[in-house]
């Protein structure tokens, strides 16, 4: 799968998650959200309604039915959008935005998000990942960067999602996917849990720093 057909791949999951107009209700949005909830406790090969759907987004005369990156890829819409539709549950705002966020940056607002209101700070507030409030987010975010299956990925991201939803913190699904999709192969599964520790671990910039230097 050369990168003109990730683009693709990519535009046309982007369709997956967009939300219908305000004016147009959409009587099988929660149908929908519920099948896809079920994938993550079935297997791709188990849910034929959700199969064709997957199968619909991944049609290309140069995909084979074999291919190894296709059903990568298959695998990982799968659980992607079982993953998406926990964390869009009860939102009223979508919880997918096209913003390159990886799973590790929204781990980092979601530590931010719940030391905010700690009386007594262990850490700079722009470290807040080192707080004591925290370490269950670092262990299961590390568990995750630690996996060595796309099914093991998935399980530990199940314990972060509820708690992104409840905070509201977004996540960009349409690069989730493609990380889950590289996460089958070893060599890109070092490099993708990588980019998820940095950004996890990036500082946040100072608040309120009022600059009183004049040049």
């Amino acid at each position: 799968m050369n990168a003109e057909r990730r683009r693709q791949l990519q535009h046309e999951l982007e369709a997956l998650f967009k939300p219908p107009p305000r004016n147009e209700l959409r009587d099988d949005a929660s149908a929908t959200l519920s099948r896809w909830r079920q994938g993550l406790s079935h297997s791709p090969d188990t849910m034929p309604v959700l199969a064709m759907q997957i199968a619909n987004v991944l049609s290309h005369p140069d995909e084979r039915e074999h291919d190894r990156e296709a059903r990568a890829w298959e695998v990982a819409i799968h659980y992607g959008l079982g993953l998406f539709a926990v964390h869009q549950q009860s939102q009223d705002r979508p919880m997918h935005e096209r913003s390159r966020r990886s799973f590790g940056e929204a781990s980092r607002l979601l530590a931010r998000h719940q030391a905010q209101g700690l009386e007594r700070r262990e850490f700079s507030p722009a470290t807040p990942q080192f707080e004591a409030v925290n370490r269950g987010i670092v262990r299961r975010l590390e568990a995750a960067m630690s996996s060595v299956s796309v099914a093991e990925l998935v399980g530990h991201a199940r314990g972060l999602v509820p708690m992104l939803r409840q905070a509201s913190i977004a996540l960009d699904y349409v690069q989730f996917i493609s990380d889950l999709a590289a996460w089958a192969y070893a060599p890109s599964r070092g490099s993708t849990a990588l980019r998820w520790g940095r950004d996890f671990y990036k500082p946040f910039p100072a608040e309120n720093k009022q600059t009183t230097d004049k040049e």
